[in-house]
C-alpha cells in the first residue's frame, strides 16, 4: 500500500523551491542578502509555494526586495501591482511599524471586496533605516536587534485594472492609518477609564450605591483585556436643547475624526431623537450597545459603544464619557455571571422567573441566557429579555417556529431571533426568512448568525438595517405564521390534504406510504403546477 505523502514532505518540497530561488537571485544580485528569500516565504503554505515555479518565486523576492529598500517614517508603505513574470497574479505587499490588527484589518478589507486570496505571508523583520526612510542594515526575522517591521506579503488570482488597484492601495492606507492611531492612543483610552473609576469611587452621582459598583466593577472587567479600546471622546450635555455637543479635542483613537460618530441612522448623522432623550433621562450610569458604524480596525463588524454619563453634584447630568472598540473573545465565550452588568440582568431574569435554580426549568433557564446572543444580552432590556427567555425555554416542551423580534432603542435596526425546524434550514430557507423580515420591516439584511444548540430547532439572528421612517410595528404571531409559511413544503400540503379527505388512520398511513414517493424536484414541479405557495414574502 502506498504510504500517505506527510506534512514533512510538502515542507522539504517547498524549501527545495525557495531554495532553488535564491540560487538563481545569488547569480544576479549578491546585493539582496542571501537568506531574505527564505525568511519572506519560510511560513508559506507549502500548496501555495507549489502554484509557482522557481524563476517566479525569484523574480517576486527580487520585487520584494527592492520595495523593501525605502519607507517614508510614521506611515504604512503600500504596493499593489501584477506580478513579476506572471501577469495573472497581483501581488499586494505592505510595510508598516509592527504593531497589533494589521494582517486582520487588512484581510478584513480583502475579504469584503470577495478576492481570492492564493498566498499570505507575514514576516516581521529587524532593519534600520536613516532618517529619509533608507535601508541601512537588514537583520532578519530573528534579529532582536533594531526597529520592528511588518512586511505583509499576499498573491491574489487575477490581475487587478489599474483603478481598482489604486483604490485598493488608498483604502488599505486609511485603514492602516487608523489602525496607527488606535495603537497610539492604546495606553492614553486606558488611562481615561482609570479616571473615570477613580472619579465615580471619589465623587460618586447621586444614584444608588449598587448602580455606581457594577459600572465600575465593568468597566474594571472591560479595561481587563475584555474590551479592545478603539476611540474614546467626550461630550457635554447642552440643556438648552438637550443635545450632548462632541468635545473633539478629547477625541482618541478613531474618534479623533471629526466625521466620526457613533449614534447615526443610515447616512445620516443623529443630533436627537426621543429614545436617545429618554436614555438620557433615565437614572442609570451606564450604557452599553452597538453603535452604527462598522469597524475596519481588527474585525469587520459593528464597534461596540460604552457610555458612562457625567452628573454634577446636584444630580444633574452634564455628559457623557464615550469610549468605542470591540469586545475580546472573552467577553462571548466565559459564564454570564462572570460579567459584569451582565450579571445583574441575567440574575434579574433568574429571580423574577421564580424557578428551582437546582430543577430542570430552572437549569434550563439559565442555559437559555448562557447561549443567548451575547452581544444581545448588553443591549436587550430586563423585561423583554425576561419574556423572550421563557418563550425560548417552552421550545424545549413543544418546539416550533418562533420569532422574536426587537427593535434597537435607538431605532437604527431591528434584531430577529428565528427558530425554525433542523430538518427544514438550508441556505434556501436562511435567504427567504431574510427577505421576508427586510421586507416587513423596511429595512435592509445587515447580517445573519446561525446557531445550532442541541435538540430539533436551529436558531438563526437576523440584523436588519433601519435608514428611514418609523420601524413598522409587526405582532410576533404574524411573523412566527409567515415564517411557517416560508419553510412549508410540499409534503406539509398533501399531510394537511389526506387529514382533510380521510380519517386520521387512514390519512396517518396514506401518509407513511406516499409521503417520500415523489422526489424533491418532482414535488416541487407539482406545487409550481398547482401554484401552491410556499411563502408570505414577495421575494421569498
Amino acid at each position: 500500500m502506498q504510504d500517505i505523502p506527510r506534512a514533512e514532505d510538502d515542507n522539504s518540497t517547498a524549501s527545495a523551491l525557495v531554495g532553488a530561488a535564491a540560487a538563481l537571485l545569488a547569480a544576479r544580485r549578491p546585493d539582496i542578502p542571501p537568506a531574505f528569500a527564505a525568511e519572506l516565504l519560510g511560513n508559506a503554505v507549502p500548496d501555495d509555494l507549489a502554484r509557482c515555479r522557481p524563476d517566479e518565486i525569484a523574480a517576486i523576492v527580487e520585487d520584494a526586495w527592492s520595495f523593501l529598500l525605502e519607507r517614508a517614517p510614521g506611515t504604512a508603505k503600500v504596493r499593489f501591482a501584477p506580478a513579476p513574470v506572471n501577469p495573472h497574479i497581483a501581488v499586494l505587499e505592505i510595510i508598516n511599524d509592527n504593531m497589533p490588527f494589521l494582517v486582520d484589518s487588512v484581510l478584513g478589507e480583502l475579504n469584503e471586496r470577495c478576492v481570492d486570496i492564493r498566498l499570505l505571508v507575514h514576516p516581521v523583520f529587524a532593519v534600520e533605516r536613516d532618517k529619509a526612510g533608507k535601508l541601512v542594515a537588514f537583520g532578519g526575522a530573528h534579529d532582536t536587534g533594531g526597529r520592528r517591521e511588518s512586511f505583509i506579503h499576499i498573491h491574489i488570482a487575477g490581475a487587478p485594472e489599474a483603478a481598482e488597484g489604486a483604490e485598493i492601495v488608498r483604502t488599505l492606507a486609511d485603514i492602516l492609518a487608523e489602525v496607527r492611531l488606535c495603537v497610539q492612543d492604546w495606553k492614553v483610552m486606558l488611562a481615561r477609564a482609570g479616571e473615570i473609576i477613580t472619579d465615580l469611587r471619589d465623587n460618586p452621582p447621586l444614584l444608588p450605591a449598587e448602580e455606581i459598583a457594577e459600572a465600575i466593577q465593568f468597566l474594571q472587567w472591560a479595561a481587563a483585556d475584555n474590551f479592545t479600546l478603539l476611540g474614546a471622546r467626550d461630550y457635554t450635555f447642552s440643556g438648552n436643547d438637550h443635545a450632548l455637543e462632541p468635545q473633539f479635542e478629547t477625541g482618541l483613537g478613531l474618534l479623533r475624526s471629526r466625521e466620526m460618530r457613533l449614534l447615526r441612522r443610515g447616512d445620516r448623522l443623529v443630533t436627537m431623537t426621543p429614545e436617545i432623550r429618554e436614555f438620557l433621562e433615565e437614572p442609570k450610569l451606564l450604557i452599553v450597545t452597538k453603535a452604527a458604524v462598522r469597524a475596519r480596525v481588527h474585525r469587520r463588524v459593528n464597534l461596540d459603544y460604552i457610555g458612562i454619563k457625567r452628573f454634577d453634584r446636584e444630580g444633574r447630568l452634564l455628559g457623557e464619557r464615550r469610549f468605542c472598540g470591540l469586545f475580546t473573545s472573552t467577553a462571548y465565550t466565559c459564564s454570564t455571571r462572570t460579567i459584569p452588568y451582565l450579571r445583574r440582568k441575567v440574575d434579574g431574569i433568574i429571580r423574577r422567573a421564580g424557578f428551582d435554580p437546582e430543577g430542570h426549568s430552572g437549569k434550563a433557564l439559565v442555559n437559555v441566557l448562557e447561549t443567548y446572543p451575547r452581544d444581545e444580552l448588553f443591549q436587550i432590556g430586563e423585561d423583554t429579555l425576561y419574556h423572550f427567555a421563557l418563550a425560548i425555554l417552552q421550545l424545549d416542551e413543544r418546539p416550533r417556529v418562533r420569532v422574536l423580534p426587537r427593535r434597537d432603542r435607538f431605532d437604527r435596526f431591528v434584531s430577529v431571533l428565528v427558530y425554525v425546524p433542523r430538518e427544514r434550514y438550508d441556505s434556501r430557507i436562511r435567504t427567504a426568512v431574510g427577505d421576508y423580515l427586510a421586507e416587513t420591516f423596511e429595512g435592509r439584511m445587515r447580517a445573519f448568525y446561525p446557531f445550532f444548540p442541541e435538540g430539533p430547532l436551529v436558531r438563526v439572528h437576523f440584523i436588519i438595517g433601519r435608514y428611514e421612517g418609523e420601524t413598522p410595528k409587526v405582532d410576533c404571531a404574524s411573523l412566527d405564521r409567515a415564517v411557517e409559511a416560508i419553510i412549508r413544503n410540499w409534503t406539509d400540503g398533501l399531510e394537511d390534504a389526506l387529514a382533510a379527505a380521510h380519517a386520521a388512520e387512514e390519512a396517518r398511513a396514506m401518509m407513511a406510504r406516499y409521503g417520500d414517493a415523489f422526489p424533491i424536484d418532482t414535488a416541487r414541479s407539482i406545487r409550481r403546477r398547482r401554484r401552491l405557495p410556499i411563502s408570505t414574502s414577495s421575494r421569498g
